[in-house]
């Protein structure tokens, strides 16, 4: 805690001493949850407090070289062993410096620890719902043209210091943006996972995110396509899997601002288990949170379908009924992709149907206030798997911005 506090005196310091060139920046956010998740109405809903507090200083020396140091820690109301007691939880959440138009070129250089967010999240975010967020180390190269934009990055997901770099996990890839069509974004992409030896696991991931607005209508759609080897249960696959999403709204021109959206979402599963081929897909380092569901039943794919992929056909509807309020609920309908049979015998696709409604209210230009409530009707596939009875969840949560 000494360090912490010795820290956060130098920054105090550094703003004192050159506030031209150094930004102070925090975040302080508590969410409160109630959480019956268990689909088994004889247990007792339980709720806690989470608490994610962020402390960050901007530098900028000159008009073309800046850097980011952000600090983070996380925690949950109430875990500490006492009122006196020290988690030690403080982590180096993002530090990285950056050089714009290196060597007088089109091209910036960033290195260090960092966050990392192209198009809607799908493929790679910062997972931003989480307590902890989801940071990178490594380097990220972007070229600039006037109708193209390209990231290339090259991350270290694990390091095992062995010798010949056996069981280090990098992420190589590029993100384009392409700037062809007025009120278009047309962004192919591809990442590269590795393990050493390539047999553990060589996983390509290619395709591309289009969003669109033609007047009051705004499209997104998603494409992915994997392929590849890793060893799973002592031998070596091919991987073939692949993803596909459609969402739509529809905006009025009305004084609540209201809207009316649908959508499908596809993921690729299995069919069968004895061959070589694995046609689960992957999620990568998306956000999850954000496409199937606010309950988060469906985040690890292999595990939450059961191997059966999983299409979602979704609706969703939204107003403003007061200045800086908005309203907005969704419905899901979750099916697996593959047969599932039942201990009875009978053949089903239905893991069930999920309703969220979502509340934001935009208190100032620091605080924001947001709400949820979400109800889970299982299917078959879930009746059997993990319980009979409704589900349940709900958040109050504030996010403070300094």
């Amino acid at each position: 805690m000494k360090k912490i506090f010795f820290v956060i005196l130098i920054f105090f310091n550094i703003i004192t001493f050159a506030q031209e060139k150094v930004k102070f920046s925090a975040q302080i956010r508590p969410r409160w949850e109630f959480d019956d998740r268990d689909f088994n109405s004889k247990k007792q809903a339980s709720s806690v407090t989470y608490l994610r507090s962020r402390l960050g200083l901007t530098f900028t020396p000159s008009a073309d070289i800046s850097g980011f140091v952000q600090v983070q820690d996380s925690r949950l109301f109430g875990s500490a062993t006492s009122t006196t007691a020290d988690m030690k939880n403080v982590d180096l959440h993002q530090a990285y410096f950056k050089i714009d138009n290196f060597f007088n070129l089109p091209v910036d250089l960033k290195i260090g620890r960092m966050e990392m967010l192209f198009g809607n999240e799908r493929f790679i975010g910062t997972v931003n719902w989480g307590n902890v967020g989801r940071s990178f180390d490594g380097t990220t190269v972007t070229i600039k043209g006037e109708k193209v934009k390209a990231d290339f990055f090259a991350m270290k997901e694990a390091e095992k210091q062995n010798l010949g770099d056996t069981l280090d996990q990098n992420i190589y890839g590029v993100y384009t943006d392409l700037l062809l069509v007025k009120n278009h974004k047309i962004q192919p992409f591809l990442i590269w996972q590795r393990i050493i030896p390539s047999s553990l696991l060589d996983r390509f991931t290619t395709g591309a995110y289009v969003k669109g607005d033609i007047g009051s209508f705004t499209y997104e759609a998603e494409f992915a396509y994997q392929f590849g080897e890793f060893t799973t249960g002592g031998k070596i696959v091919d991987i073939s899997a692949m993803m596909f999403a459609f969402n739509a709204n529809y905006n009025f021109d009305a004084d609540a601002k209201p809207f009316i959206g649908a959508g499908i979402d596809y993921i690729s599963g299995d069919d069968n288990n004895a061959d070589n081929k694995f046609k689960v897909y992957n999620t990568l380092y998306g956000t999850g949170h954000k496409f199937f569901g606010f309950m988060d039943y469906f985040i690890n794919m292999l595990n939450d379908t059961y191997g059966l992929g999983i299409t979602d056909l979704s609706a969703r509807c939204g107003f403003t009924p007061i200045s800086n309020l908005r309203v907005t609920a969704f419905l899901h309908v979750f099916s697996s992709n593959n047969d599932y049979k039942l201990k009875s015998g009978s053949v089903t696709n239905s893991f069930g149907t999920e309703f969220d409604l979502l509340m934001n209210y935009k208190y100032n230009d620091n605080v924001n206030f947001e709400g949820g409530f979400s109800l889970f009707s299982p299917g078959d596939i879930f009746k059997e798997k993990r319980g009979i009875d409704l589900s349940t969840w709900a958040y109050l949560m504030a996010v403070v911005n300094f």
